[in-house]
């Protein structure tokens, strides 16, 4: 972690009862699907074509 992190997070001491690892929240322990990172990619890029006209 770099000294400079945008989100820093304060750090956090567990209360009696409460696990010291946090738990994954439901989405976290699912990899994600190979269609995503390809959506990701081609996000990537700015489609800055002209979409008003239709054939």
């Amino acid at each position: 972690m770099s000294a400079h992190d945008p989100h820093p997070t304060p750090d956090h001491v567990p209360d009696a009862g409460e696990p010291s690892i946090p738990e994954l929240e439901e989405d976290e322990n699912i990899a994600p699907r190979p269609e995503e990172e390809i959506a990701d990619v081609l996000r990537a890029k700015p489609d800055v074509e002209d979409h008003s006209r239709h054939p």
